[in-house]
């Protein structure tokens, strides 16, 4: 069931502009970003990789579930079919969210090589992690309650105002709960066309705080993408070592 976000907390980290840390990326997350078809329908693209956004998209076998959510918060889910721009649901006035969560694959690296087992099937494996990646994209025209809700994700994003119609210097603040609690750890941030390098991807890596809390000033008009990487010790570590999570937010700025 969703749940209402808890209200913004005051103390928080401010970045204005394009001032920030950069870390190279390595591994692969999803995203989700959403356009007009050339009648001008909306459609959505997931992607996959870690050069937002220009990566190849993500297989619908490789989601577990998707679904919309209105500014009215009613829930539609989606049947995806096997196609890389995917059509959305009749347009709706106010902020609408997609939410989809990414299937969990193993990932072992083993003598052989990496493989996409845990160590049920690799017990001599050197290592083994297990994904859990979730995404949303906020889009629409603005209005309603549909983007500040949370999604019971284990690693979660939830901006703490309509992430629809900011325009460039407008501050937007973050909330990231893991396991449904305030979480302390980097938050990333990129956009659309920015150009750091291949050792410089991201324009902003900021820390939350005690409350889990980010904020950050999207200077530059474009699609946003937000996210957070958090792990913990997989449960059995006769089948697996560690569980990854990704969480990330996309968004446009005009």
């Amino acid at each position: 069931m969703l749940q209402p976000a808890r209200a913004p907390i005051v103390a928080t980290l401010l970045v204005f502009g394009l001032l920030g840390l950069a870390v190279p990326a390595s591994a692969h997350y999803p995203w989700i970003t959403v356009s007009e078809d050339a009648e001008g329908d909306p459609t959505f693209r997931l992607g996959f990789g870690h050069v937002f956004p220009g990566d190849g998209p993500l297989g619908a076998h490789r989601v577990d579930g998707i679904r919309v959510i209105g500014s009215d918060d009613a829930v539609e889910p989606l049947v995806l079919e096997d196609r890389e721009i995917h059509p959305l649901p009749n347009d709706t006035e106010g902020t609408r969210l997609i939410v989809a969560e990414q299937t969990p694959l193993y990932w072992s690296r083993t003598h052989q090589g990496g493989r996409q087992a845990s160590r049920e099937q690799y017990p001599d494996a050197f290592s083994c992690s297990q994904s859990g990646n979730v995404m949303k994209a906020a889009f629409g025209d603005g209005g309603g309650s549909a983007w500040q809700y949370q999604q019971g994700h284990v690693l979660e994003l939830i901006p703490q105002r309509d992430p629809v119609g900011l325009r460039p210097g407008d501050p937007l603040s973050i909330r990231v709960l893991f396991h449904g609690e305030p979480w302390e750890g980097e938050v990333k941030a990129t956009y659309e066309g920015y150009d750091g390098g291949s050792s410089d991807r991201y324009v902003l890596t900021l820390r939350t705080d005690a409350d889990g809390m980010v904020r950050f000033v999207p200077a530059a008009s474009g699609y946003w993408l937000v996210r957070a990487n958090a792990s913990e010790d997989y449960p059995d570590p006769a089948v697996c070592d560690r569980r990854s999570y990704f969480s990330t937010l996309t968004f446009e700025i005009r």
